[in-house]
Parts: C-alpha cells; structure tokens; sequence
C-alpha cells in the first residue's frame, strides 16, 4: 500500500516528466518509490509558478506559488538546489538570483515546454540581478523588459550583474525600458541697471552788494549701482580766482576729471566706467558618461560663470571760480553707476542611458538570444546666461548762474559701464543606448545571439547644444 501511494504522489507532482530507473532515497533507509518507479527530472523537481498561483502554496505543479521570487526563495533551501519552472504569463517583480538556482520559463498550461508560451518578467529597472554568484546559474526561456526610467536623468537596465561567475543566459530576450530626460538648466538672472549721475549745481556769486550772497554749490549725486558700482561725486567748484576740484573716481571704474586750473577755468570731464566681463560659457554634455559600479552617471552640461559689473563712471571736475564778486563755479557732474552683472545660465542634464545588461567584473555566457537598448533619454537644455545691466548716464557739468559771465563751468561726468553678461549653460548630453555594456574585468561570450542597440537620446538644446547620446551593441566589451 505504501509503495502504490507514493507512486501515485509522482504522477501527481510532474513525474511524468521523468528520466532515468534508479530509485529515489530520502536517506531514510528505504526507497521512496517502488524499484521500477523512475526518477524526475530537474523540470519534474522544481519548484512551480503561476500567474493563478498562491504564494502560500506549496509550489507544486497543483498548488504554484504566484511569483517567481517566492519560488527562488523555496528552490533554494533544497539540497541541491531545484529548479523554477514558469508558466507563461507576465509578471511584474524583481529578481535577484540565488546562487545555484535556475529559472526557466515558458511552459504551457499543462506544464509542458511550448515555443508559444511566453514568459515575461517586466519591472523596473534593474529587472533581474546577479550578485556575487559563483555557481552555475541559468535563467533561460523568459522575455525581461524594464520599464522606462522613473526620475529625471535615471537610465533604464533589464539586467544586471556584479561580480558574478558560471551565469548563462539562455533564448532569452532582454528589452531595455527607454532612459529619462535630463533636467533644463536654470536661465540666468539679468542684471540690475545702473542709475545715473546728477547734474551739476550752478555757480553763484557770494560776495556784498551790489552782488549776490551764496554757500559753495554742492557736489552733484553719483549715479546708484545696488552691486556697489557707484559713479564718483561730482567735483566742487573753486571760489574767486581759485580753480575748481576734482570728481570723484567711479567704484571699480573710471577716474574723476581734474578740476578747474585756475580762475574762470571749466573742470575736465570724469572718465567713464569699464564694461563688465563676460562670464565664461558653460561646456556642452558628451555622448556618454560613466559608471559608478553599476550606476550610469550621466553627461550634463556645465554652468556657465556670472558676469563682472560694470565699473562707475568718474564725476566730472569742478570750475574755477572768478574774483569778479567772488564767485563760484559750477561743480561737475555726478558719474553714472556701473552696471550690474548677468548671472550665469545653469547647465542641462544629462539624459538617462537605456542598457539591455550591465556587467561589472564578471564572466557570462548569453546564448541563442536577443538583447536590444533602448531609447535613451534627451538632454536638458542649457539655461541661457542673463544679460548685464545698463550702466548709468553721467550727469551733465553745472552751469553759471544768474548774473555771472565768466565764472567756470563744471564738467560732464563719466558714464558707468554696462555689467558684463553671464556665461550660458552647456546642454546635457543625450543618454547612451547599448545591448550590453561591460566594466571592470568583465567577459562574455554570445553565441548565436544578437545585440541590438536603441537610439541616442537628444543632445539638450540652448545656445550650447550637448551631444546625441551613444549608440552601439556593446560598450567596452570583450568577447569570447
């Protein structure tokens, strides 16, 4: 009776997928199964999954767990490890091998391999790992497809391993999800105007009657800069037969005219105010990146730099007097402000890469398959440098007042210089596209398969366009 019963368990579990006539032993002393009852199959032992199936169950041909995951999960405390036997079906989940442990999938509904059942695994990216596997390994029969990057700049992989050894990938097809687009650059900010010089004051005569009385006219207001670019101070004139004084010189800029030499002389005018410079321009993103272990770092562009203010334009000289009722000149004019500078345009991000397998310092063997990249993910554009301030007028030198006629005349003040503009930002480099790419000390063979690349996304646009994105089967690859 005890014999019949277990017979009946192996065609209950799969047995009929059987191979071979030598009895199976539990180590329990006595055989499993009567002496003609023949042995399963690596299919037959495995471990079952369904997309109906129940992750509570047992895993049994009966009773399938639901995920591969939970079914790698029970292959593995098995001595030796078992097989993963999938049914067709999609299933969305990330895998991470276990050493020892294959998966193989499309089987039909009655548990028979069928070149129509397909097999999926779709997930995000990376779809399924191999870390650190020193045992042969076999994932085989199954379509992994990553799904498009989620996050500005983030690439896309199906597969991934690191540090593995004895892995083959065997009639599968690996689909990488398309790379995100990188993120624009900032625009710079423009800069502040810059205001301007006053006017210089009129002279006057300051004496007794039959003339006028006075206090020396002031100096003329210097043209504002909120950046501390201000315009010099418009000279002071002189008094009876002295000369005038000289304007002050601009911040950062131009120097202030001399005043009046002597008696009834005009001031000479302030000088104006250097432009600021140019902010140096942002470098463009390249076609390809790098890698940090198993991370693709993306080619963004550059920063641009800011600008340079404008420098302050010189206050113009004072006049000289005159002794003829002890006058004064008029003062010079106040030099306009310099001019405030662009800020620097902010540059694009680099669009994610798209990889059907990234390989870091291991050895595989892809056979009989199909592996392609994806679309890789554009460029963020780079922001454009904002535009320098207008310096400020310099204001024009005072006049003579009433009643004079030979009293000097103040000079016009310098204009402040223009601010320099910010540097544009370079466009971020368009993700790179590759069915494989190998780092480190990795090597592959891939008989009978094809490798496949997507497009290069978009270099990122702006006045510094970054460069289309990579596109190649495989990137620093070795094969044997």
């Amino acid at each position: 009776m005890r014999s019949a019963l277990l017979g009946l368990l192996f065609v209950l579990t799969g047995c009929a997928n059987s191979t071979g006539t030598e009895r199976p032993d539990a180590g329990d002393g006595e055989p499993d199964a009567p002496p003609d009852a023949p042995v399963c199959d690596e299919v037959c032992a495995g471990v079952y999954v369904a997309p109906a199936g129940d992750d509570a169950a047992a895993g049994t041909k009966l009773a399938p767990v639901a995920s591969i995951a939970k079914a790698i999960e029970l292959a593995a405390v098995a001595a030796p490890p078992r097989l993963v036997v999938v049914r067709a079906g999609t299933y969305a989940e990330q895998l991470v091998m276990v050493a020892g442990v294959s998966v193989r999938g499309g089987f039909d509904d009655t548990w028979q391999p069928n070149a129509t059942a397909t097999t999926e695994i779709v997930a995000a990216s990376p779809v399924v790992s191999f870390l650190d596997i020193t045992k042969p390994t076999k994932l085989s029969n199954v379509t992994v497809r990553s799904l498009a990057a989620e996050g500005a700049g983030a690439s896309s992989m199906a597969i991934s391993l690191r540090g593995s050894a004895m892995v083959e990938l065997g009639d599968v097809e690996v689909i990488a999800g398309p790379g995100g687009r990188g993120l624009d650059g900032g625009g710079g900010s423009p800069g502040a105007n810059a205001g301007n010089g006053g006017m210089g004051n009129p002279g006057c005569e300051n004496s007794t009657f039959p003339c006028d009385s006075c206090r020396r006219p002031d100096s003329a207001e210097r043209g504002s800069s909120i950046c501390g670019a201000t315009g010099g101070f418009g000279g002071q004139p002189g008094y009876g037969g002295a000369g005038g004084f000289p304007g002050e010189a601009g911040r950062g800029g131009g120097l202030g005219g001399a005043g009046a030499t002597g008696e009834s002389r005009n001031g000479s005018p302030g000088d104006p105010g250097g432009g600021g410079f140019q902010g140096a321009q942002g470098v463009a993103g390249l076609r390809y990146g790098s890698f940090n272990g198993l991370v693709y770092l993306v080619s963004s562009g550059t920063n641009g730099g800011n600008g340079g203010n404008g420098g302050g334009g010189g206050g113009g000289g004072g006049g000289g007097g005159t002794s003829g009722c002890n006058s004064y000149g008029s003062s010079g004019g106040g030099g306009g402000g310099g001019g405030c500078a662009g800020t620097a345009g902010g540059g694009g991000q680099g669009g994610g890469g798209a990889f059907g397998i990234v390989a870091l310092n291991s050895q595989f063997v892809v056979r009989s398959s199909k592996v392609r990249g994806g679309q890789g993910g554009d460029g963020g554009t780079g922001g454009v440098g904002g535009t320098g301030g207008a310096g400020g007028v310099g204001g024009a030198g005072g006049v003579r007042g009433g009643g004079q006629d030979d009293a000097g005349f103040g000079a016009r003040g310098g204009d402040g210089g223009r601010g320099g503009d910010g540097g544009h930002g370079g466009g971020g480099g368009g993700g790179p596209s590759a069915a494989i790419v190998c780092l480190g000390t990795t090597t592959v063979t891939i008989p009978q398969t094809t490798l496949t690349p997507g497009a290069g996304g978009n270099g990122g646009g702006g006045p510094i366009p970054g460069a289309a994105g990579l596109t190649v089967p495989a990137i620093d690859c070795s094969f044997f």
